[in-house]
């Protein structure tokens, strides 16, 4: 009821113009949006610098294109310290989508003249401490692990890889889930991809769903346009 008072707060900074619009001017924070997700990158950086060896950390989001981007954690650390130990360490803390994908060890962080971080100096992720690679075990890893090479694009993936890390989302998930279906004739859903995130995890679901099992995933099949009209959206109807 106040005039002038503040009614919701999303962190954009904008700008109004005299026509009455508004000019998106960029974020307050540091908040980022990745794979569908809206990240703090502060949140992340707190859960790194819980870990007894990490003296300090930074994090933040990497990719030219919207759908290349991913999480990178740059970690000065105080002592022996492994990319695996410290994923297993913020996954006690954080939900996988905000695990970063890439972990750069640094001596120091780069500094400006004035003594604050300087963001811009951050190396890029080329040399990476990525998550310690282990090949399939099994011939049902295997097969997993040929899938996602061959949907995510990558030369090799270890059964402990996590989807999301490697650049997952719901579009590659579908696929994924339909080839598994292929391939093992088993009714997965996509939302497996990302309740069990790792070729051993999903292995483990699949064997315990059995030869020719579901879990509960309608199988999805073609439709008659003429048969059936589509809504393309709540606000209308399909033309004729």
């Amino acid at each position: 009821g106040e005039p002038g008072a503040r009614l919701y707060r999303t962190g954009d900074r904008v700008r109004w113009l005299p026509e009455g619009t508004l000019e998106f001017l960029g974020r307050i924070d540091q908040q980022v949006k990745i794979r569908g997700f809206r990240i703090e990158p502060g949140e992340i950086e707190a859960a790194l610098r819980t870990h007894p060896a990490v003296r300090e950390a930074v994090v933040l989001a990497r990719g030219d294109a919207p759908g290349e981007r991913r999480l990178v954690g740059y970690v000065v650390p105080q002592g022996p310290l492994s990319a695996t130990e410290l994923r297993e360490h913020l996954r006690g803390y954080l939900p996988e989508y905000m695990v970063p994908g890439a972990l750069v060890f640094l001596g120091t962080l780069p500094l400006t003249p004035s003594g604050k971080l300087d963001r811009q100096a951050l190396p890029r992720p080329d040399h990476i401490e990525e998550e310690a690679y282990v090949a399939p075990r099994t011939p049902l890893e295997e097969v997993l692990a040929g899938i996602w090479t061959d949907v995510l694009g990558r030369e090799r993936i270890g059964v402990h890889e996590s989807f999301l890390a490697l650049g997952g989302h719901s579009l590659l998930a579908t696929r994924i889930a339909s080839r598994i279906r292929e391939a093992c004739g088993v009714e997965l859903p996509v939302r497996a991809l990302f309740e069990t995130p790792t070729v051993a995890e999903l292995a483990r679901r699949l064997e315990g769903m059995g030869d020719g099992g579901s879990a509960d995933a309608p199988r999805i099949t073609r439709t008659s346009r003429e048969a059936h009209r589509v809504k393309l959206s709540a606000l209308g109807e399909a033309p004729p």
